[in-house]
This record gives structure tokens, sequence and C-alpha cells, in this order.
């Protein structure tokens, strides 16, 4: 009977937490309508270099990593230019090893060919 009172009182407790937690966030303006301004990004077409606050500030971190994937593409155009050049000047040398290993069972073949028809 005592343990059946007990558990009583803590439904009762949880239920009065809970109804102060729903009146809290319906009711009551609280620090979950606090509004987020954003920090001013830096957007001139004048001057070629941004100043020192658009460079390490927040608010230009879209140029920033614009300009690294740009660098980077370019890279990868250069080396692709470079082996590009070394195809079509024939610069590269294709040697076979292993010629032995490469050769070609016929009879399984014909029997690939043959069970496909």
């Amino acid at each position: 009977m005592r343990h059946q009172r007990s558990f009583r009182h803590l439904l009762m407790i949880n239920a009065l937490l809970a109804a102060g937690l729903i009146w809290t966030l319906l009711v009551v303006p609280g620090p979950f309508t606090a509004n987020a301004d954003a920090a001013m990004q830096y957007r001139s077409s004048r001057s070629n270099d941004p100043p020192i606050q658009a460079v390490t500030g927040v608010g230009n971190a879209s140029a920033r990593q614009r300009k690294q994937m740009i660098d980077r593409l370019t890279e990868i155009e250069k080396k692709i230019e470079e082996i590009s050049k070394a195809l079509t000047t024939g610069s590269i040398v294709v040697k076979i090893a292993n010629v032995e290993e490469l050769a070609i069972d016929y009879g399984r073949l014909a029997d690939v060919i043959q069970s496909r028809k």
C-alpha cells in the first residue's frame, strides 16, 4: 500500500512538471524566441583584394571555399592537360610482360558462344 502512494506522488509530480514545461513553451516568451543574425558579407566588385575581415571572418566563408575549389580544379585541369599531351605526343610506352598468361581458351569461348545462341 505504501508503494502505491509513493508511486502516485511521483506521477503527480511528473504531471505537474510536464504541465509547467508546456506552459513555459506555449505562453512565456523566452530564450526560444531569440533571433539569430548572420554576419555581414563582403560584396564588392571594385577591388581585386578583399579586406582582412572578408578573408578571415565567417561572413565570407563561401567565397573562400569557392576560391579553394577553383584552385583545386585548376590543378586538376593542368594535370589532365599533361596526361593528354603525353598521350597525343606518343611518349607513353606500353610493355606487356606476361603474354603467356593472357592466352585465350578458345574451346571455352566456343562453348559460351554456343550456349548464347
